[in-house]
């Protein structure tokens, strides 16, 4: 049994603008096709195609002289205001944007200095570790030649040696 072809979404979209004459040819035709295989499509069309009859058959109510003055009134007010603000858009986008841009930047380089700083200051460098035991550094041709480890040890608990011996 073959499958009964229905409308797609886009096509039922294409619907009023097809039953008015003012579709493109390359989807009217696509919508021919369909009706021509579909009962159902078909259908669908009618019931649009009536539907649309009866709304024409309805009274359409007339705008007032003044309620058209006042619509056409704020139609130009908005377009005034909207013409007021493009003209400065582009200076505040521009405000905007280079503000962040400025946020971000101090943003970055208090953070880096931060890192800088606390990494600077918590992490010890080989430098001052010699540093502290200097005096055993300046001393270090009367130790090289000493073979027992133990010396070194209790150096280190008198103070004497600090950071150069770690058992």
């Amino acid at each position: 049994m073959e499958k009964i072809p229905r409308l797609t979404e886009s096509q039922r979209e294409n619907l009023v603008a097809y039953l008015d004459g003012e579709l493109e040819d390359e989807p009217a035709r696509e919508i021919d096709e369909v009706l021509a295989k579909s009962p159902v499509a078909r259908h669908e069309v009618q019931m649009l195609s009536r539907t649309i009859e009866l709304i024409d058959t309805l009274d359409r109510p007339a705008a007032s002289e003044e309620f058209t003055k006042k619509t056409l009134a704020s139609l130009d007010r908005i377009d005034n205001r909207q013409a007021a603000t493009a003209s400065g858009d582009w200076l505040a986008k521009l405000t905007r944007r280079t503000g962040v841009l400025a946020v971000w930047a101090v943003a970055l380089v208090v953070s880096t200095y931060a890192g800088y700083s606390l990494t600077n200051r918590w992490l010890p460098r080989e430098q001052d570790l010699l540093l502290d035991d200097l005096p055993i550094v300046e001393s270090y041709h009367r130790y090289k030649r000493v073979k027992d480890a133990e010396f070194l040890r209790e150096l280190q608990k008198q103070g004497t040696l600090k950071n150069a011996f770690r058992p």
